[in-house]
C-alpha cells in the first residue's frame, strides 16, 4: 500500500515538475526581452517571428585607420543588411536585440565615434519576404540604446548636453505601429542632470537633487504666457522635459509653480549663463 502510495506521488510530482518546467520555458521564450548582440559573436535569437531561434551574425570591416569600412548582419547565414561606412567616422559598432513579441522582434545598430559620438542609431526589422532587414526609426539625434521592451512598448535612453544645463538624460516609450517605430509621449518626467557626478563641492550635490541656482534673472513660461520670473541667485528644480520639433524645453518648478523655458539655443551667450557653475562642467 505504502509502495503504491509512493509510486503515485512520484507520478504525481513528475507531471507537476513537467508542467511548471514548460510554463517556464514558454514564458522565457515568449516574453519581452532586450540582449547586446556582440560583434563577430553569433547568437541564437527569433527575429524571423515564427517562435524559432535564428542564428544573427554582426560583423565589420576596419580600414587602415582602424575605422569600420563595411557593416553586415547575416540571419541564419544569409545577407540580411550591409551598410558601407567608409570616411563615417565610425570607430566601433553596438547592437540590440529587442523582442516585443514574437511577431515584433528588432535589432537595433548604432555606430560609435570619437569622444562616444553616435554617428548613427537605427532600429530594424526583418522582412520574411525580402530576407532583408528594413528601418523602422526615425530617431532623432538625442536618441541613444534601447533599455527596455514590454508587449506594447520599447523604452530609449536619451542625452543631450544643452549648454545652458550640461548633460540630461532621460527615457522615452515607443510603440510600434503600421511599421513604424512612434513616440508614445514627448513629454517626459525622467529626466535627470548628470553633471554633479565629477566634483565634490556644494553645486555638485544640488546638481544631483535636479536643482540649478540662476545666475541671472530667468522668464520661465506656460505656452506662450509668461509663468513667473525668478531673480538671479535663486534655485528652481528640473521636473520635466519636452522635445518638440527638434527643441528641448525644460521645466522646471520655482516654490509651487512650474514654468518651461527653452535650452539649447543656438544663440547661447555663454558669457551670460542660465546658471551658476555649468559652464566649468560642459564637455567637450
Amino acid at each position: 500500500m505504502k509502495n503504491t502510495i509512493f509510486k503515485s506521488f512520484k507520478f504525481t510530482f513528475s507531471l507537476m515538475l513537467t508542467v511548471m518546467l514548460c510554463l517556464s520555458f514558454s514564458t522565457i521564450t515568449n516574453a519581452a526581452s532586450v540582449k547586446d548582440i556582440p560583434v563577430k559573436k553569433t547568437i541564437s535569437a527569433d527575429i524571423t517571428g515564427d517562435g524559432k531561434a535564428d542564428k544573427i551574425l554582426i560583423t565589420t570591416t576596419m580600414d587602415d585607420d582602424f575605422r569600420v569600412k563595411k557593416l553586415k548582419v547575416t540571419v541564419n547565414k544569409k545577407t540580411a543588411f550591409n551598410k558601407n561606412c567608409t570616411d563615417s567616422g565610425i570607430n566601433y559598432i553596438t547592437a540590440k536585440y529587442a523582442k516585443m513579441t514574437n511577431k515584433n522582434e528588432f535589432i537595433q545598430l548604432m555606430g560609435i565615434g570619437d569622444n562616444d559620438y553616435i554617428v548613427f542609431n537605427q532600429i530594424y526589422k526583418y522582412n520574411n519576404t525580402s530576407k532583408k532587414l528594413y528601418s523602422i526609426s526615425k530617431l532623432d539625434n538625442t536618441a541613444c540604446e534601447i533599455v527596455s521592451a514590454k508587449k506594447n512598448r520599447l523604452t530609449l535612453h536619451h542625452g543631450e548636453q544643452p549648454a545652458e544645463t550640461g548633460w540630461l538624460t532621460w527615457k522615452m516609450s515607443y510603440k510600434f505601429r503600421n511599421n513604424k517605430l512612434v513616440l508614445t509621449n514627448a513629454t517626459t518626467s525622467t529626466v535627470k542632470s548628470t553633471i554633479g557626478y565629477s566634483r565634490k563641492d556644494s553645486y555638485s550635490k544640488l546638481f544631483r537633487k535636479n536643482i540649478f541656482v540662476t545666475a541671472k534673472k530667468l522668464r520661465f513660461y506656460n505656452g506662450k504666457k509668461l509663468a513667473f520670473t525668478v531673480p538671479k541667485g535663486k534655485q528652481v528644480t528640473l521636473k520635466k522635459l519636452t522635445l518638440s520639433k527638434g527643441n528641448i524645453y525644460l521645466q522646471f518648478q520655482y516654490g509651487k509653480k512650474t514654468g518651461w523655458i527653452s535650452v539649447n539655443n543656438k544663440n547661447y551667450d555663454f558669457e551670460s549663463p542660465y546658471f551658476k557653475k555649468v559652464n566649468s562642467r560642459l564637455a567637450g
